[in-house]
């Protein structure tokens, strides 16, 4: 109660100072073509001030202004500019609306990069890469994660409900393989506070899904590919602020507010919370103290989560010296009780983990850097976030909660009281040259270290284990450069290459006999090269075509070096993943009539990896480690459809199939003998896929400027084995069965957007869902969300 009262009095400390500080005059309208279609993305700029905006998809804007005598300007990609000069009145709500007209000069090799949508800017670079709007869904009670979930090619992978563990699959990889970014800085050190399962889809302004081959600009040492979420980079002034209540007792709250001066001086505030019990139901095997057993449906009882965080930045916009200059800051803590292990038959009652995560930051832009065409772009982060993982309990549950004594501390077989200090820092510079239309010039370089104290009671009562005196470090750095051609903007390429550079210092067993374990210091140090090309072409102002290769390297990560002090145990003497990646892309866009759009996206990509990091259950302990099992081979294709009719109707979806195959011949390197293995699927691993989705509009319900949507999206998921498919009679064999959800939801926005009502119903079926080994997820659920916001974000 205390900490909720803390936060209510901080929303309204800094709601209140931004409101007294903001532009008492609120300027709105529509943006139309002559057909009375509406345009997005267009950009609406007030002369001679630093106020500006873009219309979002309904083609409606907001801008707060002071009062007095305006300029406005309105331009859209292929469409004639058009001013209006207008007065804004104090205290008034003023409407200016425009209507363009179609610009017959432009053709596709005059069209200027500046004049389109960021998402289409992102789609016509030569990299297999998708975007997705996050406005249009900021109605909706999704976190970041699910929302990528949408994604062609992705599929998102967790252990339960709200705060459970989540990792992205993309393109065969999951976990480590596929890195995360939030505006190009690597999220791989934020701790577990500040992940996709806990931050609210408002944050995202929209998401960038790199597959396979990544720019230089990331540093990323990524073999499944890059996710980049970029936020809110609106200069005006706003204020967003949402709650829901949902099944299974589960509370988000999210408060986003931002104001920038006349004179450039800029601050954000972002603001959320996540609360659940995560008490549905599931069923499983309940074990009782007589060693008997029954499967049935069970209540969790021991799986409540919660989070609180608040990211501030300050800083300066459009001056002289700088396009961005931001310190930022982000809190973070988080609480979660820990249900079961990696396998739902071993349950626990008093396991749980707390962490906390400080991170102070630096962002620095600057386009036209002494010259023309020098742009240079620096961030840096540095984060120390304490996890602290409690297993003292000498008991052993079932669950019924019901529980009996042990003759040991630990319900997972380890008595730990363990604390874990992770200090993570990072810092990446981008600098471009653009010689002219046709050449350009890039470099860039990533420094990343990682170093681990850990602090143990138990260890400090009971006799210190080698292991536990071992440090743990990493530290690694990147470098890229790339020179790109351009021709008329019709045909792209890119040429690039990559050094990494790795050292590892860690705790590695030496033991060679079984049960017993024997700790001694690992010191590794690794450096190599990668390269590859990147091309696109436009076959048609409609039609393009996307070429990629790389040879790629991927350097295994702390939880695969050190673990994670909970379910994971590390191998310090892993070694660096390395692959041939090859992409082919076909994407066709086009307005077909002038009611009518079609987007049809197709890729297809081939994978050669060695020395492939795999992520191993332990069946009797629940446990997972790492280990490099040699060669593995991928060939699979995305593909995506969308239709639209007007701003009335819209329906798309996705489809992906893989086939991720084990390809090392011998059991392994150091035995001749042949696997039983060899040719087989790569085990828990989904190969196919898909959504699809729906929404109808109406417009003008129940009043002027209010829109009542109704949308559905198809969630589907092939049958897949757990274990290698040669292994085990095929009539009893483990088996994920084919999975098929439906969500529905319904949102009523009033007054041109400002005051929102949502409510959803996920798996409104109840079907029986499940992820990871079989661990269960939520069945049937619903949420209501109310959600207000001063400015609306762009």
């Amino acid at each position: 109660m205390k900490r909720f009262l803390f936060y209510l009095s901080f929303f309204f400390f800094f709601f209140q100072a931004a409101r007294a500080q903001e532009p008492s005059a609120l300027l709105s309208g529509h943006v139309k073509d002559k057909n009375g279609r509406p345009i997005a993305q267009a950009g609406i700029y007030v002369k001679h001030t630093k106020f500006d905006t873009i219309t979002s998809e309904d083609g409606s804007y907001f801008l707060h202004l002071y009062p007095g005598d305006y300029e406005i300007t309105c331009s859209a990609l292929g469409y004639e500019t058009q001013s209006i000069k207008i007065h804004v009145g104090k205290g008034k709500q003023q409407n200016l609306s425009f209507t363009l007209k179609p610009d017959a000069r432009m053709a596709l090799n005059e069209v200027e990069v500046i004049g389109k949508s960021a998402i289409k800017e992102v789609r016509e670079t030569p990299y297999n890469v998708v975007a997705l709007d996050a406005k249009s869904l900021y109605n909706s009670t999704l976190d970041l994660g699910h929302m990528l979930d949408r994604a062609s090619g992705v599929k998102i992978r967790e252990t339960g409900g709200t705060g459970s563990n989540m990792s992205v699959f993309l393109n065969g990889f999951t976990g480590r393989h596929v890195k995360l970014f939030m505006d190009g800085v690597p999220m791989e050190g934020f701790g577990s506070a500040f992940q996709l399962n806990n931050i609210p889809v408002n944050i995202a302004d929209r998401i960038e899904v790199y597959k396979g081959v990544v720019p230089i600009e990331f540093g990323a040492d990524a073999m499944g590919g890059v996710i980049n979420i970029v936020t809110n980079q609106s200069a005006n002034s706003y204020l967003d602020a949402s709650y829901s209540y949902g099944s299974f007792n589960t509370h988000k709250s999210n408060i986003s507010l931002g104001h920038t001066t006349p004179k450039g001086l800029t601050f954000q505030l972002n603001a959320f919370q996540n609360y659940s019990d995560n008490d549905y139901r599931v069923f499983t095997t309940v074990q009782y103290p007589n060693g008997n057993q029954e499967d049935q449906w069970v209540r969790r009882f021991h799986d409540t989560y919660h989070n609180e965080t608040i990211m501030a930045k300050i800083g300066f916009v459009k001056k002289p010296w700088a396009d961005r200059l931001l310190l930022g800051l982000t809190l973070g803590q988080e609480h979660a009780d820990i249900q079961h292990a990696n396998i739902m038959k071993i349950v626990y009652g008093q396991k749980e983990r707390r962490a906390t995560t400080i991170l102070p930051s630096l962002t620095y832009e600057k386009k036209d850097l002494f010259v023309d065409g020098l742009n240079l772009r620096l961030t840096a982060n540095y984060n120390s976030n304490y996890n602290r993982n409690i297993d003292t309990a000498a008991r052993q549950y079932n669950w019924l909660g019901n529980s009996w004594a042990k003759s040991s501390k630990g319900e997972s077989g380890v008595h730990t009281l363990g604390e874990f200090r992770n200090k993570n820092a990072s810092a990446t510079a981008n600098l471009s040259y653009r010689i002219n239309e046709m050449h350009s010039f890039s470099v860039s370089d990533v420094i990343a270290g990682y170093k681990r104290q850990n602090t143990d009671e138990v260890a400090i009562l009971d006799p210190i284990s080698a292991a536990d005196t071992i440090k743990r470090e990493n530290r690694k750095n990147i470098f890229g450069a790339s020179y790109r051609f351009s021709y008329k903007r019709r045909w792209v390429t890119s040429v690039f290459m990559k050094h990494y550079t790795q050292n590892i210092t860690g705790p590695v067993d030496t033991s060679r006999t079984s049960g017993t374990s024997s700790y001694a210091r690992f010191d590794k140090a690794y450096h190599t090269t990668g390269y590859g090309i990147a091309s696109t072409y436009f076959l048609h102002k409609h039609l393009q075509l996307k070429v990629s290769w790389e040879k790629a390297y991927r350097l295994p990560t702390e939880n695969e070096l050190f673990g994670d002090g909970v379910l994971e145990t590390g191998n310090a003497s892993l070694r660096a993943e390395n692959s041939y990646n090859y992409n082919l892309g076909l994407t066709f866009n086009k307005q077909l009539t002038s009611d009518h759009n079609l987007y049809v996206d197709v890729a297809g990509y081939y994978r050669d990896i060695n020395d492939y990091i795999r992520r191993l259950i332990d069946q009797r302990l629940g446990g997972a480690a790492y280990s490099n099992h040699g060669k593995v081979r991928n060939v699979g294709v995305d593909t995506e459809l969308r239709y639209y009719y007007r701003d009335i109707f819209s329906l798309g979806g996705n489809v992906t199939y893989q086939n991720m195959r084990n390809k090392e011949q011998l059991v392994s390197e150091n035995s001749t003998q042949l696997s039983n293995v060899y040719d087989d699927r790569v085990p828990n691993v989904p190969y196919f896929f898909g959504n699809a989705d729906a929404a109808y509009f109406i417009r003008d319900f129940c009043g002027k400027g209010n829109v009542l949507s109704l949308g559905y999206s198809l969630n589907f998921i092939g049958q897949f084995y757990l274990h290698w498919e040669s292994q085990g009679d095929r009539n009893t064999k483990l088996e994920l069965p084919q999975q098929l959800s439906h969500d529905f939801n319904m949102i009523y926005m009033m007054k041109n957007g400002r005051y929102n009502i949502a409510f959803e119903a996920r798996n409104f079926t109840n079907e029986m869902l499940y992820d990871n080994y079989s661990l269960q997820k939520p069945g049937r659920s619903f949420a209501l969300k109310l959600r207000y916001f001063l400015v609306k974000r762009h």
